[in-house]
């Protein structure tokens, strides 16, 4: 069922009592349960060729093994699903003394990747067949209500990782015009004419509190060509597609670039447009931040959030911050149950964080006691100046290595499943890493009134607009 929205005259009236969490939003009777069972089963679709090219050819392929011997024979280490960007294919392999003619394989050269890479962004946006497409990972409160999704991007390879290393390749803003204009075009199309699309099609998700869209910081600017896209489209919806996509997208600020001087008026012109909603990506703690070595990667310390922290309402806890240092249940070491197990002894006798390294781990030096008070002591803050913390993490009680370390947090006064529950989400919650197409996320969803449950979620005071009903 389709949710009411406000009226434009008075939701600009209740606004500001939204926002502070003084009045109820519109779906404060409703809670979104999801069929968890149902979407883990979910398999991801998998595309064997582009144009006639092999997409394991293009780094693209759904094969982990195949994709990270490509990677070795080009000399670009890194992730099995990445993408690997443009690159210059290996020369394709001669058959020996073929007893037949053969028509002669199609020669794959880096321009060739590029083009057939920057094409399938373009047909991306344009709605066509694409080995690309927008996907919504789930966000959950502590009780594992599903309040919210954010929109990432997948490959029809088959796995839950982003392509991420394409996704580069497409928003580099010193790439040239044309690759600039595409990227501009995508990002247009994800935030509003994908997004609308999404609730309208899908009405079940009109119900979670917030759906969340990643701009960069650059891209903010008015001058930008995303932004320019994004204000084209946005305005040429009709005001009640207007009200509906303001009421329901939340725009995250990713960590990836530094912040311009001028990122408050920015964020001021995004707001002029109609944008309420706003989140903080990634965030991590400077003294993790340096015992991981990321200074260049992740830009989103928590010293960099201070003087902007009045812009946001929610602040996302970065998955190497939550998975290697607080919680000691990264991803990487997950399907390593005795590496996963080394990790907390080496907490709990020796009071040191190791990490993965190759196959073993790495010592980083860093007391894990210094990691949990850097940690209570920002999220605290946080908690004083009512903002709310999503943990980019599958934090689960049961888990001995989470249970080690929640208890130790309770210990310095935060309490994430009890007292203080209210103001954390956990994104992927009991999914993991899955991300799903609209139509499949709310054929696994389920709306509940609240006067039917024991759940009372205070996540509809910050996260959607108040509802309005004429007397």
């Amino acid at each position: 069922q389709p949710v009411l929205r406000p009226t434009p005259e008075k939701a600009a009236v209740q606004w500001e009592n939204w926002a502070m969490g003084l009045v109820n939003g519109n779906g404060s009777s409703r809670i979104v349960r999801l069929d968890i069972d149902r979407l883990r089963k979910q398999i991801n679709p998998i595309q064997d060729t582009i144009d006639g090219i092999p997409a394991a050819k293009l780094g693209l392929g759904h094969s982990a093994p195949d994709n990270l011997a490509l990677r070795k024979s080009i000399r670009r280490p890194g992730a099995p699903y990445g993408g690997l960007g443009v690159f210059e294919p290996p020369p394709a392999e001669e058959p020996e003394s073929p007893s037949k003619p053969v028509e002669p394989a199609r020669r794959i050269t880096a321009e060739t990747v590029r083009n057939t890479k920057l094409e399938e962004f373009r047909r991306c946006a344009e709605g066509s067949p694409s080995i690309y497409y927008w996907a919504l990972q789930p966000i959950f409160d502590t009780q594992d209500v599903a309040i919210g999704a954010e929109i990432l991007v997948r490959a029809r390879n088959g796995s839950d990782s982003a392509p991420f290393e394409d996704i580069k390749f497409i928003m580099d803003p010193e790439a040239p015009d044309e690759v600039r204009s595409v990227y501009a075009l995508w990002k247009g199309v994800e935030v509003v004419t994908w997004s609308l699309k999404a609730l309208q099609e899908n009405p079940v998700l009109q119900n979670l509190r917030f759906i969340s869209a990643n701009i960069r910081p650059l891209d903010l600017h008015p001058s930008s060509l995303v932004f320019k896209e994004v204000a084209k489209r946005f305005k040429a919806l009709s005001p009640e597609d207007r009200e509906l996509l303001k009421s329901q997208l939340c725009i995250e600020v990713t960590e990836d670039q530094e912040h311009p001087q001028d990122i408050v008026q920015s964020l001021q012109a995004w707001k002029d447009l109609g944008f309420r909603c706003w989140s903080y990506d990634d965030t991590i703690g400077d003294k993790a931040c340096d015992a991981l070595g990321m200074r260049s990667e992740n830009l989103h310390t928590t010293t960099s959030l201070k003087d902007l922290i009045n812009e946001f309402w929610l602040v996302k806890v970065d998955i190497e911050w939550a998975g290697h240092m607080i919680f000691l249940c990264h991803p990487s070491v997950g399907s390593r149950p005795a590496l996963k197990a080394e990790v907390l002894e080496h907490a709990r006798t020796e009071d040191l964080v190791y990490v993965p390294q190759g196959a073993g781990l790495k010592n980083t030096l860093m007391k894990h006691s210094e990691v949990l008070v850097e940690f209570a002591s920002w999220a605290r803050q946080m908690i004083s100046k009512e903002k709310h913390i999503c943990i980019e993490l599958t934090v689960r009680q049961e888990d001995e290595n989470c249970a080690y370390s929640l208890s130790r947090l309770h210990d310095l006064g935060l309490d994430i499943f009890g007292t203080d529950r209210q103001h954390f989400c956990i994104q992927g919650g009991l999914c993991g890493p899955k991300a799903f197409e609209p139509q499949t996320l709310a054929a696994g969803a389920e709306v509940e009134d609240n006067c039917k449950t024991q759940h009372r979620s205070r996540w509809c005071c910050l996260c959607s607009p108040p509802l309005v009903r004429d007397n």
